[in-house]
């Protein structure tokens, strides 16, 4: 399976989890964001699908803040039902998104269901075709405004079978001749784990070779699973020999989903364990590389919406359980993150053969005995070498200058400094911070202190 090497149009991108916010376009004010953004960075969320509207762009004072913040959103734009768009109409809209720093901008939903489409147009032959006719300007649009054109997510399984449909749409662009579309192609997935172990559909066609469209034999998966992704990438790779970068705008178990067998609701546990698995493999990078994140439905609705019972933040009672695994998740994230900073910071810096130096100054008339009375306790305390030799002091770790600044000057200090020693003074017999100015007047009370 070939993976296209650069994912990204322009800008940057950070892979992990995320959220679809709101499934409406009623909480981007102010008051929203300081309510959410908070709460977002403490989920670490580096993701957001945000749904917007072809009459008007999503409030610049809400999705800036986003960005500056490492969150990179996505904006969905469900026209519906699925119709021919006036390109150069779309290109304002897309172009405000792109001058704001959005990448991905996503038209279209769910071409392969048949409630997607105007009454009567699905049952019409040549869907796929149809589909491509309006999505192609849209694709060329984004592209003429400095975005990727990404292909809207399909519903999985679907009245139209994904994977069939997802085939058919590929291989008309290959027709079309839209090679140029093709070489910047981006496609957004919905990844939900319906009443599925995270893992189902893992692998897919090689793992699961009876499964076809439209049947699934009993004992064998399907894409019907947090996994749909794997199944994309199988389509791509078979039709085109490679697989674009995808992003899921939604995916993840449901609170509201049902389990076949009795009919009932899954239980909170369930919805619990499958997102975190799922947040832990994005974390672990046991996900596909050409899958750049996982947003989980749903941050949040309206207490009369339709999807109030999927809400992570519930109008009522605490988050669901899955928020604090997120939360514990993202705070190990930052302690690791800051620990392999630090690890790979020190591993720039050569080995140094010695611990601790005690740095004393050379004076015309021969050593000073005050000056060795000072070291001496630290010489025998530490295990310290001691010397005049500030090429053998650059040659430890952690330096002691003994002396004030009239003996051993702040040049001395800023060589130990740049050869990676952590630096500290000694003066009047007591330890003297000499990166701090008001403690030149310190005496007996100050304290002993690094420079770095």
């Amino acid at each position: 399976m070939i993976m296209r090497a650069e994912p990204l149009l322009g800008g940057s991108t950070t892979t992990g989890f995320g959220f679809h916010y709101f499934p409406d376009t009623d909480h981007y004010g102010s008051e929203h964001l300081t309510t959410w953004l908070p709460e977002m960075k403490a989920l670490g969320v580096r993701w957001l699908t945000v749904r917007g509207e072809i009459q008007r762009a999503i409030p610049e004072a809400f999705l800036e803040p986003l960005i500056e913040a490492g969150i990179t959103p996505i904006v969905h734009i469900p026209v519906h039902p699925i119709q021919s768009l006036d390109p150069d109409d779309l290109c304002g809209l897309l172009r405000v998104y792109a001058n704001w720093g959005v990448q991905y901008v996503v038209l279209f939903d769910r071409a392969n269901m048949r409630d997607s489409w105007h009454a009567g147009a699905f049952e019409r032959c040549s869907l796929p075709e149809r589909f491509v006719a309006c999505w192609l300007p849209v694709a060329r649009a984004q592209m003429d405004s400095g975005l990727r054109p990404v292909l809207p997510p399909l519903q999985q399984g679907g009245t139209y079978w994904d994977t069939s449909f997802l085939s058919s749409i590929i291989r008309i662009l290959i027709d079309e001749g839209a090679q140029t579309v093709i070489n910047q192609l981006v496609l957004g997935v919905y990844s939900y784990a319906f009443a599925n172990p995270s893992d189902w559909g893992r692998g897919a066609s090689s793992a699961w070779p009876e499964s076809q469209p439209y049947l699934t034999p009993p004992g064998s998966q399907d894409q019907r699973g947090f996994w749909s992704f794997d199944w994309y990438a199988d389509v791509f790779s078979d039709v085109l020999g490679e697989v674009p970068p995808m992003i899921m705008l939604a995916g993840g178990a449901r609170r509201s989903e049902i389990e076949p067998s009795s009919g009932n609701v899954m239980d909170l546990a369930w919805h619990t364990t499958c997102n975190t698995s799922i947040a832990r493999a994005m974390h672990a990078g046991h996900l596909p590389d050409y899958l750049l994140n996982v947003n989980f439905w749903l941050l949040g609705a309206s207490s009369k919406g339709d999807y109030a019972e999927d809400s992570w933040y519930p109008h009522e009672g605490k988050p669901v359980p899955a928020a604090d695994e997120l939360k514990r998740i993202a705070a190990k994230s930052i302690i690791t993150d800051g620990e392999a900073g630090k690890a790979f910071v020190d591993s720039l810096r050569p080995a140094k053969p010695l611990s601790h130096y005690v740095l004393l100054p050379s004076f015309d008339w021969g050593p000073s005995e005050w000056h060795w009375r000072v070291a001496g306790p630290l010489v025998r305390e530490d295990n310290a070498s001691c010397g005049y030799s500030l090429e053998d002091a650059a040659k430890a770790e952690r330096v002691t200058l003994v002396g004030g600044e009239n003996e051993l000057g702040p040049d001395v200090a800023d060589q130990l400094q740049q050869a990676g020693c952590t630096v500290s003074r000694m003066t009047n017999g007591n330890p003297f911070d000499i990166s701090n100015p008001d403690n030149a007047e310190a005496g007996p009370a100050a304290q002993l202190h690094t420079l770095i």
